[in-house]
Parts: C-alpha cells; structure tokens; sequence
C-alpha cells in the first residue's frame, strides 16, 4: 500500500476492527493485529481491545472506519489499544513485527510520567499481544453471522514450553495454531473460562500463560419507524456499535436509499412485526413510528419477544394512554415488561435536536445493556470499568 501517513481510524467499533482485519487478509497486505491482553490499574482499553496496525502506520484507502465491511481494500486500519498516547510507539512496534515475523507481547508502564518519553502517567500497566495478521485469525476477526453463539477463543501470551511459541492460537470448534503447536494450547484452555482473562496453566513441558476471550456478534438495535428522525438514531447507534435494523411499516419510506447506514432495511405491518424480525435476548428495540395505532399493535407483539430494552419515544401521558389501551387488548405490562420498557426513552441529557434525542436513546439502550445505571461516573466510587474476578 502506498500513500500519505495516516493514523488508525481509533473510534472504529469491534466489528469494523474485524472487518479492516478481513480486508487486509483478503487483499494479502501485511498488517498486525495488536490486542490488549492485561491491564493492572487504570487505563483507557480493557483487555480484548483491538486495533490493526499498517506497517507504515497506516495509507489511504477505501472504506469508512465504522462500515463493519463496507468498502474494498484495506483501509488505512483501524481500533485502539489506548487514547491515542502511544499510537506511534505500537506502529513502530508493529513494523518489528512484520519484519521478525513472529508475535511478542510488549509491557507499556504507564504510571509513569515519562512512559516512553511521552509523559502519559495514566496509573496503569497494559500488556499488548501484537501479531502479524494471517489466515490463522479468519475465525478471531470473522463476520457477526458466523459469531451467532458465541466463540471462545485463547492466545498463547507467555511459555516456558518448547513446543507452545507466543502468538500460538486456540479457537472453539477450529484449529488454526499449527499442527505442532495447537495441541498443547488446545488442552491448556480451561473449560470454565470465557474471559476475557489471563489464565496460567501447566503442561507437560511447563508453564503456560493464556489470554482467553468470548467472542460474539455486534449488539443488535432495532428502530421502528421511518421518520426523518430515525436517521440519526441509526447514525448514533451504529457509531458505538449496534448492528441497525430499520423497520418501517409504509414501504415507500423504509428504504436503504433513505437509510444508507442501516446494515438491514425492512417494510413490514404492525402485526406482522415478529415475523419480519427475529427478536432475540440481548436486543434493543426503539418504538419510534409517531403513529398512536402503529405503536400500540407494535408495543403489544414485542410484549412477546425477550428482547431487553424497548424504548418508547413520546411523553409520558402518551405512554399512558398506550398502555391503557394495551390493556383493552388484554394485554397487561407485567414485572418483566415494567422493567425493560423504557417510556419516554432515553437518558435526561436536557437536549431537544433529533441529534441529541438519538444520542439519549442509544446512551439509554447501550447503559441498559452494560448494566449500568446511566448516571455521572463522579458519583461511583469504584473503577470505571468492570474487572475480571
């Protein structure tokens, strides 16, 4: 590749990190695949950030660094390991890579003010598995369809093993280490992992040192409706991560033209809803038809599905008399629904715009998701981030 340096595209959400990873795999160019595999105190990434690295840092190319596999060609990479402090120090560190051919795992001290004489003192210690990209990551780096179910997968990050090299890799239901290599690694994985984690384990020939992940599919949102409002939700949505259904019931309007970054656009009726989607746990759903009928025949079928967020746009008088009306149909909200029916939906931002409203609704969706209550990080006293056990 040729052109112009450039760096990562670092807000690139996991499924376009994959999808880089693939076209560069596709297109035969060399690139790394750097992925945190442990952190001791604070740092911006937990373990299992990802991020491709070019050998130059990065060129130009086709494709946008949130498209989870639109374009063609490599792009000019994409993900991050860390805010951006230490950008330069992994290309450097992935152009070594590439030349010795084999995977190393590089310590980054940051609690110190001058960590490799950028004076970040971020508080933290953070492991980086760097690995030339080959076709051995195909199933680490693969599409959301083929991570239906999730895939366990572990990455050798430390051996005293002669037989087991740094770098070596076991993935649930593959075998892509080497024959060589792969059994040691395969029967070193613990069954009760999912990770992401660090597990040290003996084998035969000695010590062994893993970092284990799950693997899964981008989340999935589902905005119902096909107003000009459903636009930026999908923007937002997609910004931080979601797979985008659009589904509108006036075909005219639930188009891919009028929804270009939709990965699925869809026109179906209200009773129909359910047929038309698959709606599985772990969904997010927002009911935004501006339609009294459209939405109290929707709100009722999903009712029926597991999703685990439904948000409902509009006032809360409205909602009222929604749900008033649902229970005319003799379909009452009971404890689970009361608690995963989110009306009005979205977070108190105090914003009004179709902007701001879409980003309180995907912040609500995607708080609802993580756990997380949504409030001001200043009020917690612990971590920001979630540890292993």
């Amino acid at each position: 590749m040729t052109g112009a340096r450039a760096r990562p595209a670092w807000s690139a959400p996991e499924r376009a990190v994959r999808a880089t990873a693939r076209r560069y795999l596709d297109a035969g160019e060399p690139a790394v695949l750097a992925t945190v595999v442990a952190v001791d105190g604070r740092a911006y990434r937990r373990p299992g950030a990802k991020m491709v690295v070019a050998p130059d840092g990065g060129a130009t190319g086709t494709g946008s660094p949130d498209d989870g596999g639109a374009g063609e060609g490599p792009t000019s990479g994409a993900g991050s390991v860390t805010a951006g402090c230490l950008t330069d120090s992994v290309v450097e560190l992935a152009s070594d890579v590439l030349a010795d051919g084999s995977a190393r795992v590089e310590r980054f001290d940051l609690r110190s003010d001058e960590t490799w004489g950028l004076g970040v003192g971020c508080d933290g210690v953070v492991d980086l598995l760097l690995e030339p990209l080959g076709e051995r990551h195909r199933p680490v780096v693969a599409p959301d369809e083929e991570l239906a179910g999730g895939r366990t997968t572990a990455a050798v990050v430390e051996s005293s093993d002669d037989r087991v090299a740094v770098g070596d890799r076991w993935v649930e239901g593959e075998n892509r280490a080497g024959p060589a290599r792969s059994p040691p690694v395969a029967a070193a994985v613990p069954d009760d992992v999912d990770g992401p984690d660090s597990v040290r384990v003996e084998t035969e020939g000695g010590s062994v040192r893993l970092f284990v992940e799950r693997l899964a599919p981008a989340p999935r949102l589902v905005a119902v409706g096909s107003n000009a409002d459903v636009r930026p939700v999908v923007e937002t949505a997609r910004s931080v991560g979601f797979r985008v259904v659009v589904v509108g019931f006036r075909g005219g309007r639930a188009t891919s033209v009028r929804f270009p970054r939709a990965d699925r656009v869809l026109a179906t009726s209200p009773r129909d809803l359910c047929e038309a989607v698959d709606f599985r746990t772990g969904d997010s759903v927002v009911l935004m038809t501006h339609n009294f009928v459209d939405d109290r025949v929707a709100l009722g079928e999903l009712l029926a599905t597991p999703v685990d967020y439904v948000g409902v746009l509009g006032p809360t008088e409205r909602f009222d008399r929604l749900r008033a009306a649902l229970a005319d149909d003799g379909s009452e909200l009971d404890n689970r629904d009361r608690e995963r029916v989110y009306a009005p939906a979205g977070l108190d931002l105090g914003g009004g715009s179709p902007a701001q409203v879409a980003h309180s609704v995907v912040a609500e969706a995607l708080a609802v998701r993580n756990g997380s209550s949504g409030g001001h990080l200043r009020a917690s006293d612990g971590p920001i981030h979630g540890r292993p056990d």
